[in-house]
């Protein structure tokens, strides 16, 4: 083959690789609460599984992050609450979930020495805290949407809230011409 061939194979293959990646998307570019560490994956607040995942997921957090308390209780007050209003196939399906995600999650987060920062610390305290109160209302993290522009699905500029002002951008520029601002 010579160089120029070489070269416009090597252009259409980029141009393929970059058009596949702009087409899967912002969850493809930046990434979705499945893909972070410790993420209890697409499941919505409202989703009727969302409790005892949200449930099991801070109490595994917490767990590995070594806060003070037991985890058997919690897990115990949990589906007492569940068996108050639920059938007994919706009770076992819950514990089932609780079971299932709690394990998932310590495997997931029990490798990472700098998983309990700050920051995490804090969110895990407060979920934590609610949940030992008899609050299991499920307050998962949700992947932020990312709106995409243009042909390879690239994040958005910012966008202005104020018009495009003519007379003031004549303005501004005379004024930094003039060395001011």
């Amino acid at each position: 083959m010579d160089r120029f061939a070489k070269v416009v194979a090597f252009g259409l293959l980029l141009s393929a690789a970059a058009l596949h990646a702009g087409c899967s998307g912002a969850s493809g570019l930046m990434g979705s609460a499945s893909a972070s560490a410790d993420g209890p994956g697409k499941l919505t607040n409202e989703s009727p599984d969302a409790r005892p995942v949200a449930v099991a997921w801070t109490s595994a957090r917490a767990q590995r992050c070594g806060f003070n308390f037991d985890a058997g209780k919690l897990k115990a007050s949990y589906l007492a609450y569940e068996a108050k209003q639920a059938s007994a196939e919706q009770l076992a399906k819950a514990e089932k979930s609780y079971d299932s995600t709690f394990k998932a999650i310590r495997e997931r987060v029990s490798g990472d020495p700098d998983y309990c920062s700050d920051r995490k610390s804090q969110e895990i305290k407060a979920d934590l805290g609610r949940h030992l109160a008899g609050d299991f209302t499920p307050k998962l993290p949700q992947a932020k949407k990312v709106e995409t522009c243009g042909f390879l699905g690239m994040a958005c500029p910012e966008r202005r809230e104020e018009a495009w002002d003519s007379k003031k951008f004549w303005e501004d520029d005379a004024n930094r011409r003039a060395g001011g601002r």
